[in-house]
């Protein structure tokens, strides 16, 4: 089983807490993980490490940290457009970013998720 299958598939806690509640208002409920992957840069050469905090099938939160010991500082903003890979699943996915933070990032899926071997013959 694929490590994005078992974020998603996780079943939910007995006691729910009040972030509990409010994810089960959304559209597509999320599931936490842990699931390290790594952030293309769109418009530029540069690709930084990630872990995959929660997923859903419509997006992801995304926890980054500059060398793991600083906050991250990579100039990216809303609406950027990055590709984020999960080489533990051989899958890349196209993002837009919602959200930017000091040490997190929201991205929602543009595309269908793609085997990582037909994402690289099309690049």
């Amino acid at each position: 089983m694929r490590s994005i299958d078992r974020i998603l598939s996780k079943p939910k806690a007995a006691s729910a807490g009040a972030h509990d509640k409010a994810s089960e208002k959304r559209f597509a409920p999320r599931r936490s993980g842990m699931t390290p992957a790594v952030v293309y840069l769109e418009d530029g050469p540069g690709s930084f490490p990630c872990l995959i905090r929660d997923m859903s099938t419509t997006g992801a939160r995304l926890e980054l940290r500059q060398g793991w010991d600083r906050d991250f500082s990579a100039g990216v903003s809303n609406d950027d457009r990055i590709r984020l890979v999960v080489r533990l699943d051989r899958v890349m996915y196209e993002c837009k970013i919602v959200r930017c933070g000091a040490k997190e990032l929201g991205v929602k899926f543009t595309a269908a998720p793609k085997p990582l071997a037909r994402a690289q013959r099309e690049a």
